[in-house]
């Protein structure tokens, strides 16, 4: 069951180069990730496109994936505690200025917003207790576990970088969708289970006002990157994820929805308010991307048709007449012609 926090259509895009941590903890355990790429219409590349953004139940599925394939049951869990904050991006600009445990959790709050609009962070006080929340807009279906893990773990890292040897486990409580991706007895901590809409780590308030004590990696820290926000309107976003997976066959509203992490009924419902359809954003995209290949290609119509997601050229060469009027054939004879006149 898909869990959203809103009814409203919010399509949650997230960075996808933050999963890069578990990218190259596959990639050392000598696994074959392409081919589990593959099923997310992503290569090895990808992770290197600062602007590449995924929906988050897409994110999910590969960080879920690649965590499997290093054979570590606790891979969210061990990548967390060694993130380097300096060269992560959310925390990047955060660890470089923040004066005391609060400050950077706080900045990182608000920071992260920019990589992932598919989650908030909360930083709540309570008298003497304080909670670091991780709050999901959906889950997209998924049981997040390694995200949970992953992001439990960095902020305990934090934590326990900043007390040193004055840590105290027993007074820290971490709430994850799976508590078993945690090691027995781990830092000595008390882990709970919660639901799958964003794990929680509460600790002593005092401890925010501790100075964090970055671990040097020997690596020398990333500098400032210009990042763009994850794309929030509707239609951009929408467009967005379909151009990524323009060519698998069965693209319905069905499938487009599980992408997303909403249910059908809400795509077609908010859709139908923005005065538009799913197939009429399809048959858009698909014809300006068979226009373009065959004025600017020489790859076959049937190669055209195949890239858009049609297996029988026969029901491309019909799709592309009833969105222009003339055959593919037709459109290509006449483009050279007019280039030729020129």
């Amino acid at each position: 069951m898909v869990t959203t926090v809103s009814e409203k259509l919010h399509l949650p895009m997230v960075r996808l180069n933050l999963a890069k941590p578990f990218l190259d903890a596959a990639l050392a355990a000598g696994a074959d990730v392409e081919k589990e790429l593959r099923v997310h219409c992503l290569t090895v590349d990808s992770f290197g496109d600062n602007e590449h953004f995924v929906t988050a139940p897409t994110m999910y599925d590969v960080v879920e994936s690649l965590a499997e394939l290093t054979c570590d049951p606790y891979c969210g869990v061990t990548l967390g505690e060694a993130l380097d904050p300096l060269n992560w991006s959310p925390l990047a600009e955060a660890a470089r200025n923040a004066s005391s445990v609060g400050d950077l959790l706080l900045r990182f709050s608000i920071d992260a917003y920019k990589d992932a609009n598919s989650v908030e962070f909360k930083l709540e006080t309570r008298g003497v207790r304080s909670t670091f929340t991780e709050n999901r807009l959906t889950d997209g279906g998924r049981i997040p576990r390694h995200n949970d893990g992953f992001g439990a773990a960095y902020v305990l890292s934090i934590l326990r970088t900043a007390l040193g040897s004055n840590w105290s486990g027993n007074e820290v409580l971490v709430q994850v969708c799976d508590p078993g991706i945690f090691p027995l007895s781990y830092a000595d901590i008390k882990v709970a289970t919660t639901d799958t809409n964003g794990f929680s780590v509460s600790f002593p308030s005092a401890w925010l006002l501790l100075e964090p004590q970055l671990r040097a990696t020997g690596k020398a820290a990333s500098p400032p990157v210009t990042r763009n926000s994850a794309p929030e309107d509707t239609l951009p976003t929408l467009r967005y994820i379909l151009e990524q997976h323009i060519h698998e066959p069965g693209l319905d509203a069905e499938h487009v929805a599980h992408l997303c992490g909403i249910s059908k009924r809400t795509l077609v419902r908010r859709l139908a308010e923005l005065d538009t359809s799913l197939k009429q954003e399809l048959d858009q995209l698909r014809r300006d991307q068979a226009q373009c290949m065959l004025a600017n290609g020489s790859n076959s119509i049937a190669h055209i048709g195949d890239r858009l997601g049609y297996s029988d050229p026969t029901v491309f060469t019909r799709a592309f007449k009833r969105w222009t009027g003339v055959t593919p054939r037709e459109f290509r004879d006449a483009n050279q012609r007019d280039s030729t006149q020129r």
